[in-house]
């Protein structure tokens, strides 16, 4: 598989706008989403020539503990360069836009502080760099925007922030009750969907929603995960709410998951949205790790009558080994689970050993032997009743129980 070597492209500048100038000032406005947590948004102002955006980067890649934790451990090494001098820069196509209208969209001016591409600025260990990029106006009246740097790929990381809430009421207008200024430290965390092709504005997609406790129905931290081309992107959110950009043209199967939590899998094939939609709404509900808890392991396969894991399981396998990794006190029940076709007596006990494969797999994963029960119950517990292939399919299944969390 191949592996994208992910290297730091910064969006920013440092500066000034004369005070005279300046129209409205949003200091450090709140960011619904963002790209990384070592670079902030500490002003904006917009005057009647153009839209300035302060940022602030904070060199934090100089150990492997500051490296995104979503980051594969092959990729860490980025994060620790010999020279430990990254490089910043921004790409002349970033655009600001009005949130799930990429038609409302305003080109970038200029930069100071931080050059252009291809030109590179290199960076000491722990420098801060302050900078600000300059776009057209914004309209009026426009009080979210979105900053869009564009793909991550090759060896280049963008930078995109979105849900930028700033004052930008209509002349003579009364002003609209903005949200709160946040704080910097609570600035959210997350890595955004690499665009196949930056230029293509009109194909940008995006998909909304947070992440909650199933019980609760709170927003719950978490990180939400998706394979493209080969390589897992995550996208880690502190506020449980999270924005991504799609591709047209590609289904998509993300993945959900929080410490404390069980995984929830959902598809999505933007072909299936009714025309001219750009924009998709879910909500990722996760179920707690609490004792009596029963999850279902949804990909699961083995070959037929054996108990021997085919390597279409190990995704959803390792997906556990990670929240057994994550929950040190956790102990839990392998149940295997057949239909009612064959031999009673042979079901039960390919049940059993399909229950023991998993527990091996765990255990051959680092996770003690001891923490893990195993059960084989045939067709004695069925949840569909008849005997269509799909009935029968959905009882032929490995379920995990939380005996202790």
């Amino acid at each position: 598989m191949k592996s994208k070597l992910f290297f730091i492209f910064f969006l920013a500048v440092s500066g000034s706008v004369s005070a005279s100038l300046a129209q409205v000032v949003t200091n450090n406005p709140e960011v619904e989403e963002a790209s990384v947590n070592y670079v902030h948004i500490t002003r904006v102002e917009i005057t009647k020539a153009h839209t300035a955006i302060y940022l602030r980067f904070e060199d934090k890649q100089g150990t492997p503990e500051a490296a995104p934790r979503n980051i594969p451990p092959q990729l860490r090494r980025f994060y620790m360069p010999e020279s430990n001098r990254p490089e910043i820069w921004i790409d002349p196509n970033t655009r600001l836009y009005k949130p799930g209208d990429i038609n409302t969209k305003f080109k970038f001016l200029r930069a100071e502080g931080i050059p252009t591409n291809p030109e590179r600025k290199s960076v000491e260990s722990g420098e801060v760099v302050e900078f600000v990029a300059y776009f057209e106006p914004v309209t009026p009246g426009i009080e979210i925007i979105d900053f869009y740097e564009g793909k991550s790929s090759g060896n280049t990381v963008a930078w995109n922030f979105y849900g930028i809430h700033i004052k930008n009421p209509v002349p003579g207008k009364t002003p609209k009750k903005t949200a709160p200024e946040k704080k910097e430290d609570e600035a959210v965390s997350a890595e955004p969907v690499p665009e196949q092709n930056p230029g293509a504005d009109a194909g940008l997609n995006g998909l909304t929603g947070a992440v909650l406790n199933s019980e609760t129905g709170q927003p719950i931290a978490a990180t939400i995960s998706f394979v493209d081309e080969g390589d897992t992107v995550g996208i880690t959110t502190r506020s449980g709410k999270f924005r991504i950009a799609l591709e047209p043209g590609k289904i998509y199967t993300f993945k959900a998951s929080a410490k404390g939590f069980g995984d929830e899998i959902w598809q999505l094939d933007p072909a299936e949205a009714p025309a001219g939609q750009r924009t998709f709404e879910h909500d990722f509900r996760l179920s707690p790790l609490t004792e009596g808890k029963t999850f279902t392991l949804e990909n699961i396969y083995f070959e037929t009558s054996s108990y021997k894991l085919l390597p279409e399981s190990f995704g959803e396998l390792d997906g556990f080994v990670r929240i057994l990794a994550e929950n040190p006190n956790l102990q839990i029940r392998v149940e295997g689970h057949t239909d009612s076709v064959g031999d009673f007596d042979k079901n039960v006990e390919l049940s059993r050993q399909r229950a023991e494969s998993v527990k091996q797999y765990l255990v051959g994963k680092g996770i003690a032997g001891e923490r893990i029960e195993t059960k084989g119950f045939g067709p004695t517990r069925p949840v569909a009743k008849g005997g269509s292939d799909e009935q029968r399919q959905k009882n032929r299944r490995v379920e995990i129980v939380i005996l202790k969390s």
